[in-house]
């Protein structure tokens, strides 16, 4: 089974019916087929998706273990890169220049406090 809208899902399972299980996964983009585009491992059900962000046909592949290997192709539609692109734009997660700045100064903030306490650490292991 695979769905295509925005998000491509299947579910891989070998010919006994059982699920790939923990299978590597690699996805390829239309226009690249050496350099994976995106890759993982499928859940205890055999199930994996993945978000494209262009039309054409992707390259799936899912490696079951012990030769077993499963290869197919996924066509993603124009409509579907659309549809895609509608959701990019309503993301809320974009960082703001404030944010990063804050998140930059902790950081240097507990840096400077963990070298102070390795310090006096030392300092107190020295003196015993």
């Amino acid at each position: 089974m695979v769905e295509t809208s925005p998000a491509v899902t299947f579910k891989s399972g070998f010919s006994s019916g059982d699920p790939i299980a923990y299978g590597e996964v690699l996805i390829y983009a239309p226009e690249n087929t050496e350099v994976e585009f995106q890759n993982g491992r499928t859940d205890k059900n055999g199930v994996f998706s993945f978000l494209p962000d262009r039309a054409g046909i992707w390259k799936v592949e899912v490696d079951g273990g012990l030769g077993h290997k499963l290869m197919f192709d996924v066509e993603v539609a124009e409509s579907d890169k659309n549809e895609l692109a509608t959701h990019e734009k309503e993301a809320p997660l974009q960082g703001s220049i404030e944010i990063r700045a804050l998140l930059g100064i902790s950081l240097i903030f507990n840096l400077c406090l963990a070298v102070t306490y390795l310090r006096a650490r030392r300092k107190a292991t020295a003196i015993k």
